[in-house]
This record gives structure tokens, sequence and C-alpha cells, in this order.
């Protein structure tokens, strides 16, 4: 049976990737970037790959996914396209096939680079990679634009079964710009899954958090969210109490925090935002299930305290329950027995638990060999000179500001 996929009928010149024109003589030599620290290797075992597996799982079973339905994915990938081979790697173990939709600005040499790994993919899966599926460049911002073909783009490779957004660009910085914020974007995309897939589904979001990078007409948006569960649920002010300092109350406490970068702010933020997808969520009689999540710093210089988050959030469909109040037919009878830990309550235990994967990594080097050697793997596979003994891997990191000074940021209670 052939898989019909929904493929554009008109042209998006702005969105394509540059035009073939033969292999380059000379390409860009590959050079490492910060995403490829033993870290980011974490990130991808222990939370995509980890997750998309369970999830994938879920929905086979349910027979949400088959031969005839594939994981549709959204991305935001690199040139490399490492995270979209990882989510391929992942259906073809549950013999699935996969549809990736991508949004990626880059600069000229980059998309040319950009255009040659996706051709390459391509070929080498076969019919895993379904057609449609491709990386458009444009910024993600761009889908909150009404009409945009960004925006048609993205609804037309839906809806996902997974959605990552790796971003180096803020959460909700004051400069919105032409296209908006991240946050803007990030409610595009769960609007738009929570109007049209009453199926489970996974969002990855990994941006940065720090003082000047939450404006602060977003923080109090946030932080009104943790205030008022605060004043409705006495177990969550109970719980997060657990974080004030001596004499400290609600409004006192996210003063302090919103001072300073540093682990408890990103705490803080990571908490509003959780408590900001339950609220979009249950509107559309949905969970949202916080997951685990890391955080770990991308500053050039002492202290090295957290400033980029790694969180998940899996939602779920509720059953809508249908009552008969004319009386003509009996209501099932409602369950009873324990209750279970509502949405709010997680959000803030996860958020609070969120670990610092530097000081992890600076204290388990048996873990922190694995993801380097998994990593050295990955680059490798994909044409990086790893082994170069001048300009190779190991070199290159351990001349990183953090690897010369021997330590991370002291921990944080």
């Amino acid at each position: 049976m052939n898989i019909e996929i929904d493929v554009p009928e008109e042209s998006f010149d702005d969105f394509a990737l540059p035009e073939d024109t033969g292999e380059i003589a000379s390409p860009e030599p590959l050079s490492f970037s910060p995403w490829h620290k033993p870290r980011k290797q974490f990130v991808r075992k222990h939370q995509w790959v980890r997750h998309a597996k369970s999830t994938i799982g879920r929905l086979k079973d349910a027979g949400h996914l088959d031969a005839n339905s594939p994981v549709r994915y959204l991305t935001l990938p690199g040139p490399d396209l490492l995270d979209v081979k990882l989510m391929a790697d992942v259906c073809a173990e549950q013999n699935l096939s996969l549809h990736y939709t991508g949004f990626c600005y880059v600069r000229e040499t980059e998309a040319v680079r950009l255009r040659r790994n996706t051709q390459q993919f391509e070929l080498d899966r076969g019919t895993q990679v379904l057609p449609g599926s491709g990386v458009h460049i444009s910024r993600l911002e761009e889908i909150t634009r009404v009409n945009s073909q960004a925006k048609t783009l993205m609804e037309r490779g839906g809806p996902y079964s997974i959605v990552n957004i790796d971003a180096c660009e803020p959460i909700a910085n004051a400069n919105g710009n032409q296209t908006g914020r991240l946050v803007d974007a990030i409610r595009t995309i769960v609007d738009y899954q929570l109007n049209v897939n009453r199926q489970p589904w996974l969002l990855y979001l990994t941006t940065p958090v720090q003082t000047d990078s939450v404006s602060g007409e977003a923080q109090r948006a946030l932080y009104d969210q943790v205030r008022q569960n605060v004043a409705v649920d006495v177990e969550f002010a109970d719980e997060l109490a657990g974080r004030y300092s001596d004499g400290e109350d609600i409004e006192q406490y996210l003063v302090r925090v919103s001072q300073e970068n540093g682990h408890e702010f990103v705490r803080s933020i990571t908490l509003g935002v959780s408590k900001w997808l339950v609220h979009l969520a249950e509107q559309a009689n949905f969970n949202v299930k916080k997951l685990p999540a890391i955080c770990y710093s991308m500053f050039r210089r002492e202290p090295y305290v957290p400033n980029m988050i790694s969180t998940c959030y899996l939602f779920l469909p509720r059953q809508i329950p249908i009552l008969d109040n004319t009386g003509l037919t009996p209501n099932a009878q409602s369950q009873t027995g324990q209750a279970a830990i509502s949405d709010h309550i997680r959000a803030l235990r996860r958020s609070i638990e969120i670990e610092n994967i530097d000081e992890r990594l600076a204290d388990d080097q048996e873990l922190r060999r694995t993801l380097v050697a998994e990593t050295k793997a990955l680059l490798g596979s994909v044409g990086y000179d790893v082994d170069h003994p001048e300009n190779g891997y190991d070199n290159w990191l351990s001349g990183d500001p953090m690897e010369l000074a021997g330590q991370v940021a002291a921990p944080t209670v």
C-alpha cells in the first residue's frame, strides 16, 4: 500500500536549500562546537533517545503508528542532522518510517553543507525517510506569523509525535524582533498539536536561562503561575517553601532567585515554563507529565553556574467524560483509589530536581569517558576528524575554559 504524504503544491523558494551546483572542491573544514561536548551526548542518549523509544513504543502498541503511519518529527537540526539520524535509528528499531520537518537558519556555507548532508542521509536511509521530509532555511519564530510559509510548512508536516526545540535563542527575551520570541513559537506549536492531535506526544526544550535573557515581563508572567498555585494548593505551597531561606515568603523567594544567575534561577524559570505548559494543556483536556531535566553552563569564564536547560514533557490526552444528564441512560461509576500526582506537583518536583550535569560529569569520570567515546564515534560518522593529532576532539575538549579551570560551579543545594 502506498503511503500518501502531503507535499506542498506551491514553491517555497525563500525556504529552499541552495541549488545543487556539484561537489565543492574545497569544502569548509568541520570544526567542533559547544554542542559537541560530552554533556550533549547525555542529552541525546538519556533524554531524546530514551523518551522517544518509550513514546514511540506506546504509540505503536496503541495502533497509532504502523507501516502506513510514520513517526512525524519536528526539529531544529544543525547542518550535520545528528538528532534526525538518531530518530531514524529509533524508528528503524521499531520497523517504522520517519517523516521529519526541520527549521534551520544558517550561513550560506553551512546551508550548502546542510543540503549535501540531507541528500546523502535520504540516499542512505532509502525508503525509511519519507518523501516530503526536509529542512527549511528559516527561523522557527516565523511560524508565529499568520499565513506565513513557515507556518504552512510546519502544519503540513504534522501532527507530530516528537517536537524537539533545541534552541540557542532565549525563550522569552525583551527583543522579540519581527518574528516574535521563541516562547511565541512554542505556543504556536502547542496550540496546533493540542487542536489536531489527541495522541501522546513529546516536547523537548533546550534553551538558555539567565537573568538577562528572560525579560522582566516574561518573568512576571511565569512567576504569576507559581504564585497562583501557592495561593490555592497547600501541598504545592508547602513543597515550594522548602526552597525558601529563613523567614522568606513566596514574594521574597522569587525576588531573591531572580537577582543572579545560577541553579536556583534555573529552577524557578523551569517551574514557571512547566506550569505555563500545564495551563495550556489543561484547556484541551491534556495532562503534561514533566520528565527529568538537566542544566549546564554555557559561560566562558568562571563562575560556571548553569544557564542552559534541557527538559522534556510528555503530553497525554485525558479521557473526556460524557455524562447523560437526561436520566435516559446510566452514567459510569467514577473510579476510586489513590489520586495520581497532579501535573503541578510533578512540575514542581522535577524543576527542583533539575540536575547540573557539569557537576555530575566532574564527579563521575567513567560516565564522562563513555560519553566522550560515544560523541567521537557519532561525530566521526558524519565526517569530523576526531583523531587528528593536533585538531582532534580530545585536544579541542581539553582546551575548553571549563576543562582548563579543572572545576565547575560549586555544588548548590
